[in-house]
């Protein structure tokens, strides 16, 4: 890469750069926080569990210890620590849920471990409640609560672990299994959070290490006065919704000396009804985690926020602020100081579309200083303002991101300029009214040698038996914030060059879909195809071209699709015209494509399956190879067209009003080209007074349309195939239309056009999908078992 500095520019309006470099004292906790240290104690008690192997016995799993521990604490005086101490080889707590009282501290030594209960029942808020997933959720008490007590904390060199990978009892799953079955079904999880800190103003949790949470580990709210000091926080990267600190509405927070490891938020700043202000988040390092994090409530106003010292090792996020319309408030004054990054997928995103979910909650991002920040690794930077109302203001100092030529920037408003052969990020302003360029202050990177210390895994006593997920390698699409990505496009454009499995939560999705890439799976995640909607209404005429109508176009071989409707509702605004009416619900050209309980609706032209190289008149081209199995196809003019190899497996094909349908409209350009449509255990059925109804017409002159063991409906004209054009082209003579033991009121083989054929048992087994794919056996279930319900409409 040239020398020269290279410059990237953005048509925009809403980066706005500060002018002033200050941090203003305010911008912090506003108490003198100091390293706590532990209460003298009023009871200490032994355990009486070991644990070999982090495994209870099934009789230890029900000796819990939740009754002495809660009338310890119920009977310790303010001020007063109740210690859990190990005894010999015992050094396991069981427990369910717990309540912290005014002034007590629950101290968990050295080598001690207090265990979460594994029993649903034991959290249930109502009979049932716990361990489910649903729409509601949240239906769990937390292990231990801290409400309307002043003064209590947290404390020791032991270890609260929630067993979040362990199997639940009267259960086949973990809590973290019902975390990533709610993802999959876009539901809501019903699992307990470890620690919820509610009206207990001063509270601390000081050198704790809080494993495996089955649900967040710590949440705060209503509280002016929390310390985190010396916390570690080590639970899975692949453990779904597992925040590690989330100051909820809130005051004069600190969070400092921690270490957090997790499969979500490493902190989240919850700025929902009350507001989240004066917080410092200092000396910290997070790993695995969603970074450092604002929202996405925002809506009750978030500032002076301070975060300084921190290292991000491995987190997808960086520095993140979060919202949207639903949630939006004023994100203000502040600062992020000294902040070394490396491998960090997204080190800057800051968003206020963080979902698409609607309201008037708007998202405003100001006074944000970025200073003395490095990030060592390539990344993708996102920075967006709402609009130029609501710009996003964002000072920078001083931040440097190396390897910037290899990193990719998202941006809305702005303009950037940087220089690759320094590694100096600048985003600099854009003033409307001259057009002047204002570039940020520069200075020296700071230096990150040294600064990512490993975790410090607590070994005083062994980790509890987990089944840790796998990591989960697809990439899920919702409507709202409960997934990585908010549009179908969104998601094919992050998977990477060689595919991906992409799963859709039910939803109505309008805008277009391309897809280049191979291997691209898409997976409805709804009960059955209706419920998870792809729909744009482009048509021909709109377009220009027939081709770019297309809701979803696919030109990559190995598509997958199941579960899932493609769809042009064109017509559900305007009327079905002569010409320009053509919109498609799919093209696909690729190659080995299977789709498996799909809906296609449309009307002229609803899937065109055809094969990119084979439009000249060649024998040498190679054709596409296409099955679709179970699938729901509806038109009315030629809604089934291309040169495709393409067999159709158990499909029904509906169509509706015309005066004149036509199924088919193959186009199969020479007689040596290996292409044809194939139709076998399919049903033709139509909408209520559907008649006159072609199995096809030729488009090309050497079509090829098979039709095997189909039940055709009454709307079937009994000639069954028809010309192109009558009377001006002559295409049936060449083209091969043919049936083979149709049944139903429109199967009429004395009546059929005169070039048609009615074949064999022999000559009809050359169209059986063993034959007619001799080299390639198509795999509906996606690596499991296959599919044998009926189609769905």
């Amino acid at each position: 890469m040239s020398s020269s500095r290279f410059r990237r520019t953005f048509t925009a309006l809403a980066l706005i750069l500060i002018a002033s470099f200050a941090v203003t004292a305010s911008a912090q906790d506003t108490r003198h926080v100091v390293e706590p240290h532990y209460p003298p104690v009023c009871i200490q008690l032994k355990a009486q569990l070991s644990a070999p192997g982090g495994r209870l016995t099934p009789a230890e799993e029900h000796m819990e210890d939740t009754a002495r521990i809660q009338q310890a604490i119920d009977h310790c005086s303010p001020g007063h620590a109740v210690e859990l101490s190990s005894s010999g080889d015992n050094h396991v707590f069981l427990t369910g849920p717990i309540h912290l009282r005014t002034g007590v501290t629950l101290l968990v030594d050295k080598a001690t471990a207090l265990y979460g209960s594994r029993n649903p029942r034991d959290y249930d808020l109502t009979p049932g409640s716990c361990g489910v997933v649903d729409k509601r959720g949240h239906g769990c008490k937390p292990l231990i609560t801290v409400d309307d007590a002043p003064n209590a904390a947290i404390m020791g060199r032991g270890v609260i672990d929630g067993r979040g990978g362990a199997t639940l009892l009267g259960q086949k799953v973990t809590w973290w299994d019902l975390a990533h079955q709610a993802k999959v079904k876009d539901l809501n999880q019903s699992c307990p959070r470890m620690v919820v800190v509610n009206r207990s103003n001063n509270f601390i949790l000081y050198r704790i290490t809080l494993r495996n949470s089955p649900f967040f580990h710590v949440l705060v709210s209503h509280t002016n006065g929390f310390t985190a000091w010396g916390v570690r926080i080590n639970t899975p990267s692949t453990a779904r919704n597992t925040d590690g600190i989330d100051p909820g509405p809130a005051t004069n927070v600190t969070i400092t000396h921690s270490y957090i490891h997790d499969g979500d938020d490493d902190v989240a700043i919850k700025a929902g009804p009350g507001g989240a202000t004066n917080m410092t988040i200092s000396d910290d390092h997070f790993y695995t985690g969603h970074g450092m994090s604002i929202g996405s409530e925002t809506n009750g106003g978030a500032s002076h926020i301070l975060v300084r010292n921190l290292t991000l090792d491995g987190t997808t996020n960086g520095i993140r602020i979060k919202s949207d319309l639903s949630r939006g408030g004023l994100v203000h004054d502040v600062t992020y100081q000294n902040v070394c990054m490396r491998n960090v997928k997204y080190p800057l995103l800051l968003t206020p579309r963080y979902s698409k979910k609607q309201g008037d909650l708007i998202p405003w991002y100001r006074d944000i200083t970025l200073r003395n920040i490095h990030i060592l690794t390539p990344g993708r930077y996102i920075l967006v303002g709402k609009d130029a109302k609501y710009p996003l203001g964002v000072q920078l100092d001083n931040v440097w991101a190396d390897g910037l030529g290899d990193s990719k920037i998202d941006a809305e408003f702005a303009n950037f300029i940087y220089g690759p052969e320094i590694g100096n990020l600048i985003l600099s302003g854009y003033d409307v009214s001259n057009k002047q360029i204002t570039g940020s202050k520069r200075g020296t990177p700071i230096d990150c040698a040294g600064k990512f210390p490993p975790f410090p895994v607590n070994q005083s006593v062994p980790e509890s038996a987990e089944n840790v997920p796998h990591y989960d390698h697809a990439l899920y699409v919702s409507l709202d914030s409960t997934a990585e990505y908010h549009s179908v496009q969104s998601a094919v454009n992050a998977a990477p060059a060689t595919g991906a499995t992409i799963r859709i939560a039910p939803g109505v999705y309008r805008g277009v879909v391309v897809i280049h890439k191979p291997n691209i799976r898409l997976i409805g995640d709804g009960a059955n195809p209706a419920q998870t909607v792809l729909v744009d209404d482009r048509s021909a005429e709109t377009t220009g071209s027939t081709f770019k109508s297309a809701t979803v176009t696919v030109t990559g071989d190995h598509f997958y699709a199941k579960n899932i409707t493609f769809s042009n509702d064109w017509n559900r605004t305007h009327k079905q015209a002569y010409e320009g009416s053509q919109a498609l619900a799919l093209s696909l050209t690729g190659d080995k494509a299977v789709l498996t309980h799909v809906r296609l609706l449309g009307n002229q032209d609803t899937l065109y399956a055809a094969s990119p190289k084979c439009h000249a008149a060649t024998s040498s081209c190679k054709v596409s190879r296409q099955y679709f199995d179970h699938c729901f196809i509806q038109g009315n003019v030629d809604f089934i067209f291309g040169d495709a190899k393409a067999f159709f497996d158990h499909c029904t094909i509906n169509s509706t009003p015309h005066s004149e349908g036509m199924i088919t409209a193959q186009s199969k350009n020479n007689p040596d080209q290996p292409s044809a449509f194939v139709f076998h255990d399919c049903r033709l059925t139509a909408d209520p007074g559907v008649t006159n109804v072609y199995l096809g017409r030729p488009w090309r002159p050497y079509a090829a349309v098979v039709y095997l063991h189909t039940w055709m409906g009454p709307q079937i004209n009994p000639a069954g195939w028809r010309e192109w054009h009558p009377g001006q082209t002559h295409r049936l003579r060449t083209a091969f239309f043919a049936e083979y033991d149709s049944t139903g009121p429109g199967a009429a083989p004395e009546q059929r056009e005169s070039h048609s054929h009615q074949l064999k048992g022999a000559q009809a087994s050359k169209f059986t999908l063993r034959n007619f794919f001799p080299h390639w056996k198509p795999d509906t279930s996606l690596n499991h078992s296959r599919h044998t319900a009926t189609a769905v409409r």
